[in-house]
């Protein structure tokens, strides 16, 4: 099962089927406890899961079945991409040559960096996440450096009686172990979820990434921050505040950047505390209960609230947005659009990867399409991930054998030369 449907398959166990949606309460999910390591001379770890389990398939009607088969189809429109996995073809298409994936049985346990060939999936660098005694660390994203052989991935780290950390590490293919980026020790943050986003500039130089903030807010609803990190000097700012609104979690799943480098492009959800945050991520909770924009920051400023940059896209709740990225050209968004579902809550039959022009919404072109080939099947666990220049696309989705990786190209979907690693969350950058 996936991380998803695990959870959907508590909430239906849960439910007993008397459940009202005027009257759901969270349900806390039992939290990792710290788990012993090795020494402290690797990274930090990040705040554990703060999701809540909530009755909502029950509560919706709707009954999801786990167990996917889905349908690969292609659409007209294309976005970049390779005519072929020979290095030749690569080549031709300008498409990275190496990736990088953090590997494990499950990301609260020992996990693996490595990274391999696009063309062939070898493993040309790899080296064992950190697990330093005392703490309990997990992998929430990664991101590529320009030029496709230097890798960042982040860590979410709890201790017992400490406030959360991110710890950013670097590695490259020429590394034999991960180590911190400078500035890469965030104290006092966390995730407000399982996943994590990050982005490096298109000249290198600096660091994107969503860090949680502690609630502030009367209802206790966790709220998302971008931190900028330069990666010469280890200066950091974070940008946070002036999007809140009341009743609401702010969770920002996607962090990309402008190809001249001058703002952040990020994806602003509000949700309802009271569902699984996870779950309104996914937009597989109702969609009246989740507000949705994209957003720039002018991050060539210093550090200031969220509400100073522009509102690229004011989506509201409908068409239900999944991931957003900045590109491929300027005054452009590539989306992740969620439709085909009857019921106000579950799956969605259909997953399409289109881009848009900022501001007006209109589509200028699909890159792909995934379907579900019977209602009520669930595709789950989307992840988009894009490379510097934001001209080529990562897709990970969970699949009936487990997750799936590959590049968008030609309208369709290429997979990586690598088996799944893991079936809790891809953690995948080029």
């Amino acid at each position: 099962m996936t991380r998803t449907e695990e959870r959907l398959a508590d909430a239906l166990r849960a439910s007993a089927g008397q459940v009202r949606d005027d009257r759901l309460r969270p349900l806390p999910e039992p939290r990792p406890s710290a788990e012993p390591g090795p020494g402290t001379g690797t990274r930090p770890v990040r705040a554990a899961w703060r999701g809540w389990l909530v009755p909502l398939a029950a509560a919706a009607g709707v009954a999801l079945v786990i167990g996917v088969v889905l349908a690969l189809t292609s659409v007209s429109g294309r976005l970049a991409g390779p005519p072929s996995a020979s290095r030749g073809g690569l080549a031709a298409a300008g498409l990275p040559r190496y990736f990088v994936q953090v590997a494990g049985a499950n990301p609260l346990g020992p996990t693996t960096v490595e990274i391999r060939s696009v063309s062939t999936g070898k493993v040309v660098a790899s080296a064992p996440s950190p697990r330093p005694a005392g703490w309990s660390v997990y992998p929430t994203s990664a991101a590529a450096a320009p030029g496709g052989r230097t890798f960042y991935v982040a860590y979410n780290a709890l201790r017992a009686g400490s406030p959360g950390q991110t710890w950013v590490y670097r590695f490259s293919t020429t590394s034999s172990a991960l180590s911190m980026a400078k500035g890469g020790l965030i104290p006092r943050s966390g995730a407000s979820g399982i996943r994590g986003s990050m982005a490096v500039s298109p000249d290198g130089t600096r660091l994107a990434l969503t860090v949680g903030r502690p609630a502030g807010s009367s209802n206790g609803a966790p709220r998302d921050a971008i931190a900028v990190i330069d990666l010469r000097t280890g200066a950091r700012a974070t940008w946070q505040g002036g999007l809140d609104r009341s009743g609401r979690a702010l969770q920002i799943p996607d962090v990309s950047w402008t190809p001249d480098g001058q703002s952040v492009v990020f994806l602003a959800l509000w949700c309802d505390p009271a569902i699984d945050l996870g779950l309104c991520a996914e937009g597989i909770a109702p969609s009246a209960i989740r507000g949705q924009q994209v957003r720039s920051i002018p991050v060539s400023s210093r550090a200031g609230p969220l509400a100073r940059g522009s509102v690229l896209l004011d989506a509201g709740t409908v068409p239900v947005i999944a991931h957003a990225v900045a590109g491929p050209r300027p005054g452009e968004l590539t989306l992740v659009v969620l439709s085909g579902r009857s019921a106000t809550a579950g799956a969605w039959q259909v997953v399409t990867v289109e881009r848009v022009a900022a501001r007006t919404g209109s589509v200028l072109g699909v890159g792909y399409r995934l379907a579900a080939r019977r209602p009520g099947q669930l595709i789950s666990d989307i992840m988009l991930g894009v490379t510097p220049g934001g001209q080529h696309l990562l897709l990970s989705y969970a699949g009936q054998d487990g997750f799936r990786t590959g590049w968008i190209g030609q309208g369709k979907f290429h997979p990586l030369p690598v088996p799944p690693p893991y079936r809790v969350v891809p953690i995948t950058a080029w």
